[in-house]
């Protein structure tokens, strides 16, 4: 919902998020490392999973802004690059004005091998019928998952949380995905370089 309304603040949106957080706790809890992000979908914010890596910062949604430890836009997080060990981000892409930027922040501030947690509404969920989520940026999890391959981040985790039966239809999808490691580019000798290299080479 990209409006002042955020259906996360309701008691319903709120229960929904935070049972999400908590489902996903025990494939958070090995990630370790220096510097954590979680990014949350509202104002009143949402208990967190016990994490490994620390400090941890926390920036939550409010207008369309993150506000928390800094102050940030979705396109613009005041953070240098990589700086974080972990990004949680917990249903903010369906209230993001710039989705694709907001994955782009998130992949600049990791770390390489740094890893990505993501929580999203499944557009499949029986509770979209009611209309709540209709001003919401909705995916599935293929969607995402190819948005964030394309953005350098790994697909290592897919679960479904809920208790619908069949799992297709569960409210909530978690991503979980390794930001690829930057290969190291070979520096190119120059001819001098490679004609001393021979002079010192013992025949």
């Amino acid at each position: 919902m990209t409006g002042e309304n955020n259906w996360f603040e309701t008691d319903k949106g709120q229960a929904l998020a935070a049972q999400g957080v908590s489902a996903c706790a025990s494939w958070l809890w090995p990630l370790c490392g220096h510097n954590a992000l979680v990014l949350q979908p509202c104002a009143q914010g949402l208990p967190l999973p016990d994490l490994q890596c620390a400090p941890v910062y926390q920036l939550q949604r409010a207008q369309q802004r993150f506000y928390g430890d800094v102050i940030a836009e979705d396109a613009r997080l005041p953070l240098a690059n990589e700086c974080m060990a972990l990004v949680l981000a917990a249903f903010v892409m369906e209230t993001a004005g710039n989705p694709e930027a907001l994955i782009a922040e998130c992949e600049r501030v990791l770390v390489p091998e740094g890893h990505f947690a993501l929580l999203t509404l499944n557009p499949f969920a029986p509770v979209r019928l009611t209309g709540v989520w209709s001003d919401m940026h909705l995916a599935t999890a293929a969607t995402w998952s190819a948005k964030l391959s394309e953005a350098g981040l790994d697909l290592i985790r897919h679960e479904r949380l809920g208790n619908a039966r069949p799992p297709a239809l569960c409210s909530v999808n978690f991503l979980l995905l390794r930001k690829r490691k930057a290969a190291l580019t070979p520096l190119r000798k120059n001819a001098a370089a490679v004609a001393l290299a021979r002079e010192r080479t013992p025949t």
